[in-house]
């Protein structure tokens, strides 16, 4: 490795790096929603009939709102108005940078019960990195989500050529899981709430998900495993799948060419491989580039019908699991 002030020019500065993690999501992800491959006038399965009673009653547990340091074109209210105008039950609001979880509290309070509005705290650099005494505060608040590493995780600094001493690690240098992660695990065990995989490896993910179950975890949402980060293969998926989390399947995944990660066909054979039962819907939208989070969940579904998923498993993945993860 290169020392001196040649290494420090390979070093982002915090600005440069959140705008790269945001680009290097548009690179991924960017496109619109109006292309994916449906038929217009479908009058079978993927009618907007049908997809429009899908939406009663959704529930999306990763969207991105403002206000927030990457540029958001929708805030929570927006989010939390235009999803109870659809008919959704729930969303959760994410940030990689601050929590949401007072955020929703907020907004749930401007839009009255019709729909429930969450948050949670993700273990990035900004938040304290693997901070037990603030994930204990929010959860006390009410966080229904605590998310490892992000933007701040060992694959995504790598991922963007940034400074190695940034990333929020799990482990030491030994390699074994850092006490504060234990920590964290015994206190979401003990509130209930969901631990969301963030942008940690599989590899991770195989070895500490024994570890949270076994300190009494019940809810482990693997965040988007098509994404390019975990990019989780199908056997490790069934691995975990046995081990009774579920999988956030994201709509993001499923843009159209030039920059989608996988084919809809692929993302079938994952939910296929690891059955409806332990995948839950999201979108994971909320960018300048990217459709409205309701539009682009009824775009999914509608995707997903099309390419042979039915309206019963839709409602499984939409409504039922979600809800089992939130409580409501």
């Amino acid at each position: 490795m290169e020392n001196g002030a040649e290494e420090n020019k390979k070093h982002l500065s915090r600005k440069e790096f959140l705008r790269m993690s945001a680009s290097v999501a548009a690179a991924v992800t960017f496109g619109s929603m109006i292309n994916l491959p449906f038929a217009e006038g479908a009058e079978g399965p993927a009618s907007d009939d049908i997809a429009n009673s899908l939406l009663q009653g959704a529930i999306d547990t990763h969207i991105h709102g403002g206000p927030d340091v990457i540029q958001r074109t929708w805030s929570d209210l927006d989010i939390a108005r235009s999803a109870k105008a659809a008919g959704f039950k729930a969303v959760i609001v994410k940030c990689h940078v601050t929590a949401t979880t007072s955020r929703a509290i907020l907004v749930q309070q401007t839009v009255g019960q019709d729909i429930r509005v969450f948050g949670g705290f993700a273990l990035n650099k900004a938040e304290g990195g693997l901070n037990p005494e603030g994930v204990e505060t929010e959860l006390n608040i009410g966080a229904k989500e605590i998310w490892l590493p992000t933007f701040w995780s060992e694959t995504h600094i790598k991922l963007l050529k940034a400074k190695p001493a940034d990333a929020v690690r799990l482990t030491d240098d030994k390699g074994a899981f850092r006490p504060e992660l234990y920590e964290i695990f015994d206190l979401i065990a003990k509130k209930d709430a969901i631990l969301g995989t963030g942008h940690t490896t599989p590899e991770e993910m195989e070895k500490f998900i024994p570890i949270a179950k076994a300190r009494g975890i019940k809810k482990i949402l693997i965040t988007h495993p098509e994404w390019v980060l975990p990019d989780m293969s199908i056997d490790v998926q069934k691995r975990l799948a046995r081990q009774g989390v579920f999988f956030e399947r994201c709509a993001q995944s499923l843009f159209p060419p030039p920059n989608r990660h996988i084919t809809p066909e692929e993302y079938i054979r994952q939910i296929r491989a690891t059955g409806v039962e332990c995948s839950t819907l999201a979108t994971d939208l909320g960018q300048p580039y990217n459709p409205a989070p309701v539009e682009g969940m009824r775009h999914y579904i509608r995707t997903l019908l099309t390419y042979g998923i039915t309206p019963k498993e839709i409602d499984i993945m939409v409504r039922k699991n979600p809800a089992e993860l939130l409580g409501v």
